[in-house]
């Protein structure tokens, strides 16, 4: 029986190099990390009310007692799964989260 080897994890510079990379080529293409001042980013958009924050929109849903919609809202934009979101609720509403 052959034993593969596992191939060593990226140095950390490597990992530097392909996030600089990634971010560059998201600000090519228009992505959250282009500037936000820049023509490229307000061609065809000034009639565009800005987007809402998604942190607000978790705490408003929690400060007005709808923590199962703000749980359901959360999952949507985070992708985590249903525990995680209910100890977010938790935490944001004023609890520890362990007891989720």
């Amino acid at each position: 029986m052959a034993i593969s080897k596992t191939p060593a994890p990226p140095s950390r510079s490597s990992l530097l190099r392909r996030i600089r990379a990634l971010e560059s080529r998201l600000e090519e293409l228009g992505g959250p990390a282009a500037d936000p001042a820049g023509p490229e980013a307000r061609a065809g958009h000034e009639d565009r009310a800005p987007e809402p924050d998604p942190a607000a929109e978790i705490q408003e849903l929690v400060a007005c007692g709808r923590p199962l919609t703000a749980a359901r809202r959360y999952r949507e934009l985070t992708g985590c799964d249903d525990a995680e979101a209910r100890r977010a609720v938790e935490i944001l509403s004023g609890g520890t989260g362990d007891d989720c």
